[in-house]
């Protein structure tokens, strides 16, 4: 037996999931620090660790199952 599950996108949780995505790879880049004087490199890192999670929770709760 074939099951199907439908599933909807809520767009907001998306763009802020890729927005999160675009900040975490800036801050692994060092691009950010050119715009961002962080206070040291612990900073810097949970900064980028906060951010990265943001991104999973963010990706995670765009999807929702439609009953």
């Amino acid at each position: 037996m074939h099951m199907t599950v439908k599933t909807s996108i809520n767009n907001l949780n998306l763009i802020g999931a890729i927005t999160a995505l675009l900040v975490t790879i800036s801050i692994l880049n060092g691009t950010a620090q050119e715009v961002v004087h962080f206070a040291g490199v612990a900073n810097e890192i949970g900064t980028a660790f906060m951010s990265a999670m943001l991104t999973v929770v963010l990706a995670a709760t765009s999807f929702e199952r439609i009953k």
